[in-house]
């Protein structure tokens, strides 16, 4: 059972509007490789450029995206740029190898449950917390916002920022069915 995936995308410094999606196609987007990474053909042992692909191999029930918010190069420094995520219907179907055809498409939609927000610089800063319960009787309930100790309800509006730092998504056929437990045959 793979119950939880993580990807770590970075963000394009000179595109707007960013979208998280846009984020996921550079993510698995072909690169070719440089010359000085490249392969020895097996077949005639010459020296070739290759070409790499990055994909979610299986998708996982439970999805945790973290946003690049943080660049070292010199010095350190805080990406502030505003990501726009779903906060429902994320079809990661495009970005899997093994997608399951057509029919596995349904099994692909993930809706937002939580998100990690970051204030302040690299280095310090607070952490704040939107979470919903997408298990609650008659739908998902409504959006929380958590700092320290402090909880509140607040619109969906609220959710998306530019401080999101960690997005959690959960497959949407894997809550409609028993929850997000693996199965006993996984």
């Amino acid at each position: 059972c793979d119950p939880l995936a993580g990807l770590n995308l970075p963000y394009v410094p000179r595109v707007a509007p960013l979208s998280l999606r846009g984020c996921l196609r550079r993510f698995t987007a072909p690169e070719t490789l440089l010359e000085e990474e490249a392969w020895r053909c097996e077949g005639c042992a010459a020296m070739r450029r290759a070409t790499k692909r990055v994909a979610v191999w299986r998708a996982p029930r439970i999805l945790v995206i973290t946003l690049k918010r943080f660049a070292f190069a010199r010095s350190s420094r805080k990406v502030d740029r505003y990501v726009d995520f779903p906060l429902e219907g994320l079809d990661l179907a495009p970005f899997v190898a093994h997608a399951g055809g057509e029919a596995g498409r349904a099994d692909l939609t993930y809706d937002l449950f939580g998100v990690v927000n970051h204030f302040g610089a690299a280095g310090y800063g607070h952490y704040t917390a939107f979470v919903r319960d997408l298990f609650a009787v008659g739908g998902p309930g409504p959006w929380l916002r958590c700092d320290d100790s402090s909880v509140a309800e607040v619109p969906a509006d609220d959710v998306r920022s530019s401080a999101a730092y960690v997005l959690f998504y959960a497959r949407r056929d894997a809550v409609r069915a028993e929850g997000l437990a693996c199965p006993p045959d996984s």
